[in-house]
């Protein structure tokens, strides 16, 4: 396997180069999605898989256009990270989503309510972290979340969303 780093509106790749693109957590910081969906499809061989996750902006950013992270330039829901991921001509394999499990459902309870919105406050803030929160950040691990099909739970009520999308 080879990683490579690069501008991700110009990925620095041939045509049809690669088997599989991975891509967890960092298309909501891009000004252009559909131009990175666009080169992620370019880059692919006929057959080959894009894995994209997201936060769901119905959950981090409830009745909101724009995002409340001020690090996100545009956040997604289920159907419009499908629409754009056909609109670049993907075959949208599975939509899932990350749920809460129940140790982080404590967490978030314990921090008033969102673990993720009290690291948000201080890194906007540019204030230190309580000794408690960087405990729990750091604890947290797979086992605190459930990834679930779209068919098998509402995944409008998901954290992040999971695309794995095919070129044809």
């Amino acid at each position: 396997m080879e990683i490579r780093h690069g501008n991700l509106a110009e990925l620095p790749l041939p045509d049809e180069s690669v088997d599989v693109v991975v891509n967890f957590q960092v298309i909501e910081h891009l000004w252009d999605q559909a131009q990175f969906v666009s080169e992620c499809f370019r880059v692919l061989r006929p057959g080959g898989v894009f894995l994209v996750s997201t936060p769901n902006r119905i959950t981090f950013s409830p009745g909101r256009d724009t995002p409340l992270n001020p690090f996100h330039t545009r956040e997604l829901n289920a159907a419009e990270l499908t629409e754009l991921l056909h609109d670049a001509g993907f075959t949208v394999e599975s939509m899932l989503g990350v749920f809460h499990g129940a140790g982080l459902a404590e967490l978030d309870a314990r921090h008033g309510g969102s673990i993720i919105e009290a690291q948000v406050q201080r890194a906007v803030a540019e204030a230190p972290w309580p000794e408690q929160l960087l405990a729990d950040v750091a604890a947290v691990s797979i086992d605190d979340f459930d990834l679930t099909s779209a068919d098998d739970r509402n995944i409008d009520d998901s954290l992040d969303l999971v695309a794995i999308a095919v070129r044809p």
